[in-house]
């Protein structure tokens, strides 16, 4: 039985003196006592609903099937979920296509099926790992505006909708589906200038509050984890190349050297855009876009350097980032 359905036969069974001294209006009190509980109950608003991700997201045990859909690509994957005494533990394991798995213990990730041999990573403090824990804070993101939608139901749970509309076309927004008990995300749309998804992610089947067995929690392959990566916060030596006036709300978050060529990392807290910048052979120039699903890309190259903007963000977006990447002295290390 839904938890919150027991918790409302609970408050009308205890019900108050005077409600029971007033013979003559008890029907009509009992009716008006039960809606105002219920309104109390359910009249939280959009900043209160995505703030309870982060908790279920993390403190809840779960386990279920994901259908993720991009385009003309559609992939499922298996979830599984647990929290105990601080540790968190999670597992998705892809059922379509080549065979994938990341694994999370408490602070370690590990990646199965990349191509290469399984690696282990320290987990970003922000929670990479899991992207719909970026929506936790939206509601204080100055470029968004959040409000409360219908409600629906995912994967026989009923959710409340809640809209992130954009405030420009600088970036996309988003509508997510909080399942009404827990405010866990079911389902998530990146809606895109028409107002159509173009991307969705949702649960095709829940158990929410089942502890998932041992044996589905842990990595299929019994290679030790090695740690080869730290993927926390800190900062990295500036590579040199900026973004000049990004459009409101983006920021750079990170930068790296590769070699001769670098990577910037920009983003709003909910959109990113990563720009690539390499250098090529001298007396070549010219410019592409291409678009795939919800990801904008947009090339140049010229002076004997490549610069490529890539992202789940409008094409001139993109575009501008490319065209408005440029080298600058090395003054100040890269902060996250």
């Amino acid at each position: 039985m839904n938890r919150r359905f027991v918790l409302i036969l609970i408050a009308l069974a205890t019900a108050s003196p005077a409600f029971a001294a007033d013979q003559k209006s008890a029907p009509s009190r009992w009716l008006d006592g039960a809606k105002g509980w219920v309104t109390g109950l359910w009249s939280k608003d959009a900043s209160d609903w995505l703030e309870r991700i982060g908790p279920a997201l993390v403190e809840l045990d779960y386990q279920g099937r994901l259908v993720m859909v991009s385009g003309t690509s559609m992939e499922t994957l298996d979830v599984f979920h647990e929290y105990e005494n601080g540790r968190e533990r999670m597992r998705l394991v892809t059922q379509t296509g080549p065979h994938r798995e990341v694994i999370r213990d408490d602070k370690m990730v590990m990646c199965i099926g990349t191509g290469i041999d399984s690696v282990g990573y320290d987990a970003d403090t922000a929670g990479r790992w899991n992207p719909a824990g970026q929506f936790a804070g939206a509601s204080k993101l100055d470029e968004y505006k959040a409000r409360l939608g219908k409600t629906g139901r995912v994967a026989s749970r009923d959710c409340q909708i809640v809209d992130l509309q954009s405030k420009d076309g600088w970036r996309y927004g988003y509508r997510l589906w909080l399942d009404r008990e827990t405010g866990l995300p079911l389902r998530i749309a990146l809606i895109g200038e028409t107002g159509r998804a173009l991307e969705q992610m949702a649960f095709t089947e829940i158990q929410v509050g089942h502890r998932p067995d041992e044996v589905n929690l842990r990595p299929s392959t019994q290679q030790g984890l090695q740690r080869v990566q730290t993927l926390g916060a800190g900062k990295q030596a500036d590579p040199g190349w900026r973004v000049l006036s990004p459009p409101p709300g983006f920021s750079l978050r990170s930068g790296r050297k590769l070699g001769e060529s670098v990577q910037l990392l920009y983003s709003d807290g909910l959109a990113s855009v990563s720009v690539y910048i390499e250098p090529m052979a001298a007396g070549q120039r010219g410019e592409s876009a291409m678009r795939r699903g919800a990801v904008n890309v947009h090339s140049l190259w010229q002076d004997g350097r490549r610069v490529v903007a890539i992202g789940k963000v409008p094409a001139a977006t993109v575009d501008y980032f490319a065209r408005n990447t440029q080298a600058v002295g090395a003054k100040a290390s890269v902060s996250r």
